[in-house]
């Protein structure tokens, strides 16, 4: 059973565009293919990832930039996306599917407004582990 001691931290910086949404997946899937997280997980991690980057994206202002961060900590990961929000006097919330998904797809997921950003969060473990 192969772990992380220390936790493993690694930010990405991308224009916050829909194409460019796959590069933070292929992140999250990397870092964890080391662990014990099977292929479902995996699977779970790649699209909570797709769709709190997207949720992000959908709400930031044009032409800014998305900041997405990992950090691996045990079997944990935990994500972090966020960019300056195109209305940030606006409560935001997810859209009943995209809450969906992620309530399958994660452990834990935060959607919110903070000091004019939009942000996303989420954390997901192996099933094995959560058990």
């Amino acid at each position: 059973m192969a772990s992380v001691v220390d936790a493993t931290c690694i930010t990405l910086t991308f224009p916050a565009g829909p194409e460019h949404i796959r590069l933070a997946r292929l992140v999250a899937s990397g870092l964890v293919a080391q662990l014990d997280y099977g292929l479902d997980d995996v699977e779970d991690l790649r699209i909570a990832v797709d769709e709190l980057c997207a949720l992000v994206v959908a709400h930031a202002q044009n032409n800014s930039t998305l900041t997405v961060s990992f950090e691996l900590r045990d079997d944990v990961i935990t994500v972090r996306a966020a960019a300056p929000s195109a209305h940030p006097e606006k409560e935001i919330e997810a859209d009943e599917l995209s809450r969906l998904i992620l309530l399958a797809a994660a452990d834990e997921h935060l959607l919110s407004q903070n000091q004019g950003d939009v942000v996303g969060w989420l954390r997901k473990q192996p099933a094995m582990a959560a058990e």
